[in-house]
């Protein structure tokens, strides 16, 4: 059994001033080429110059180089293969890793799989809203093709769940907020890593077609009272929709358990 916090603890974030430490020159380093990477100056897949080439560039020793080097390599924004005579391999900032961090801090404060699902319930709701009073035919017409491959792919248990998450995500994907798109897709990551070891097989047993059918029937009014611009009945059906379907799978198994993403 896994030992939970015995009590809550602040998820607030400390911005008080601490203590002044001047950097050391590899945190110099290593601040430079992030802001590189972040800036879009060194690409995705790009290959860093050879060590020497950037002992020189920088004016450091090799072992100084190293350390800047772990530094981004520990925040997964760069691979160093050990012994190639390439250099290192730029990574962009991956939202899975982020996720992941995330998901240590829920799990170490005893965050629950409901707390996390019930956050859908808070977002696309208001997502739905806005996109029904400001929809364009192009983003209707994408909503539709998704319901459609729902249809399509219903006969196929794992094949109908993907697409039904491919409805959800665009939803938030068409809020066109960069910040609101990037939380919801982290948050998702932590939701399917959790029931995908722990309960995805046993939710795919129980369910049957006619809560896919369920699924599809809603998804599609939603799409109708969107392109009919029909913001507040959009929201609310929305909501009660989830609801209902986080009840039906409260039936399936416990989501008061805490999240694990240590597995």
């Amino acid at each position: 059994m896994r030992k939970q916090p015995t009590q809550p603890r602040s998820l607030d974030i400390d911005i008080s001033t601490s203590a002044f430490r001047a950097p050391k020159t590899a945190e110099l380093v290593a601040r430079e080429l992030r802001n590189q990477i972040i800036r879009g100056e060194l690409r995705g897949n790009e290959t860093l110059p050879a060590e020497n080439e950037l002992m020189a560039r920088f004016s450091i020793s090799r072992p100084t180089l190293r350390e800047a080097l772990r530094i981004l390599e520990s925040e997964s924004l760069l691979t160093v293969t050990r012994g190639s005579r390439r250099g290192p391999r730029v990574h962009l900032p991956d939202p899975r890793v982020a996720a992941r961090h995330f998901g240590y801090v829920l799990q170490s404060r005893g965050a629950t799989l409901d707390d996390i699902f019930n956050i859908r319930l808070l977002i696309e709701p208001a997502v739905v809203r806005a996109l029904a009073l400001n929809r364009s035919a192009a983003q209707v017409k994408t909503l539709r093709a998704l319901v459609g491959e729902q249809k399509h792919l219903r006969s196929d248990l794992m094949a109908a769940s993907q697409a039904s998450l491919r409805f959800h995500k665009e939803l938030i994907k068409l809020a066109n907020n960069q910040a609101l798109v990037l939380f919801a897709a982290i948050v998702n990551h932590i939701f399917e890593r959790h029931i995908s070891t722990v309960a995805l097989s046993d939710s795919f047993a129980k369910t049957d077609m006619a809560v896919r059918d369920v699924a599809i029937a809603a998804s599609e009014k939603l799409v109708d009272l969107i392109e009919q611009g029909h913001g507040d009945e959009a929201e609310r059906f929305w909501r009660n929709y989830l609801e209902e379907r986080g009840k039906a799978m409260r039936r399936i198994y416990s989501l008061k358990n805490s999240i694990n993403i240590l597995d």
